[in-house]
């Protein structure tokens, strides 16, 4: 279940009485997003008669680690949690992650919710119970599905969000707009970075983005074929995050991840050139390409074969015939790639 609307942050504790959750539970945070709202969202459980204990990790992809995920645990243990604790992970995509990924593990699994504080997590990462942690061979490569009981999306936490970290989201529903939704990148494309400066406008975009998610997972909750086409973009994205060491944003990698595939899918499929130029000079224009940072080319495509989507000695990539047409291209050759890296990215070889 998502819930999407203005000031919900302040009715969690009643939302989550309507789910019967026992009193005891756990709410999860990173350091940042607990100093702003963990007083504010403890207050609003304990209206609804809960008794929240709040847990801190670092910020950053840095805490989407085994350790970090032991630690949690233990603490949990200290504190008397059992199977009927339930998690509350209050923070972005990287909190969602390892809380949803604790839950599913911790005593074989407990109730977990997410309150996602991020527009990258409102729109995409809360949404279909992926769970992950990172390795230092690639990004999320342990990792379960475990679906969360709700989604309490609250778009006024974004009042708070840094503009890059806007950005970052606005990556992921401009992905939903190329795989599902032309009509949401014509609006964006009206819109321009207006959109943060209007509420309503911007809640309408956070619900259709969200719903192309959960439409694609309620189709295909594990991954085994249509939930593929949410990784377009992310194929080549997550091996620039590898190869950057997890300092370039999500948000930005996405980005230039699409660039390439728009690129590979007028090469492969058949994507019309306009089109192609049409989707890039949105990306560009939105600012979600900026300047790369220095990355190692070769560094880039050896990232490439760790990414899950592979299959076997193949690159899968998603591509587009057209807007709203994606398809799983199942062999992508690597020289292909790398001409992307060096006409599109602007990487050296």
């Amino acid at each position: 279940m998502v819930l999407i609307a203005s000031g919900l942050r302040l009715e969690l504790g009643e939302k989550l009485r309507a789910l019967r959750l026992p009193e005891r539970l756990f709410l999860i945070s990173d350091q940042k997003v607990a100093r702003l709202y963990g007083s504010q969202v403890k207050q609003a459980l304990q209206q609804g008669g809960y008794r929240p204990a709040l847990l801190t990790v670092p910020p950053g992809e840095r805490a989407k680690t085994w350790p970090v995920i032991q630690r949690l645990a233990r603490e949990l243990l200290a504190q008397g949690a059992d199977r009927q604790t339930s998690l509350v992970a209050l923070g972005g995509g990287v909190v969602g992650d390892l809380t949803g990924f604790l839950a599913s593990i911790f005593l074989r699994g407990v109730p977990f919710i997410q309150v996602p504080t991020t527009l990258l997590a409102m729109v995409d990462a809360a949404i279909g119970g992926k769970t992950a942690i990172n390795l230092p061979e690639g990004k999320n490569l342990l990792g379960t599905f475990y679906q969360p009981l709700l989604v309490l999306t609250d778009p006024d936490f974004l009042v708070t969000l840094p503009h890059k970290e806007c950005l970052n989201g606005l990556a992921e529903i401009v992905k939903h707009g190329f795989i599902r939704d032309p009509e949401l990148l014509a609006d964006l494309d009206s819109a321009g970075l207006r959109l943060f400066r209007d509420q309503e406008r911007l809640t309408d975009i956070i619900h259709r983005a969200a719903a192309v998610k959960a439409r694609v997972v309620a189709a295909d909750e594990r991954e085994a074929d249509l939930r593929r086409i949410l990784n377009f973009g992310h194929t080549l994205g997550h091996a620039l995050e590898a190869a950057s060491r997890f300092r370039l944003p999500h948000g930005q990698a996405v980005a230039w991840g699409m660039l390439a595939a728009l690129e590979l899918s007028r090469r492969l499929t058949g994507l019309p050139a306009a089109v192609a130029a049409y989707g890039g000079r949105l990306i560009r224009n939105l600012g979600l390409a900026r300047r790369l940072p220095a990355l190692n080319p070769e560094a880039v495509l050896a990232a490439l074969p760790l990414d899950k989507k592979r299959r076997g000695e193949r690159l899968v990539f998603i591509l587009l015939e057209d807007l709203g047409k994606p398809v799983i291209y199942p062999d992508v050759p690597l020289p292909l790639v790398a001409d992307c890296l060096q006409n599109v990215l602007g990487l050296p070889t």
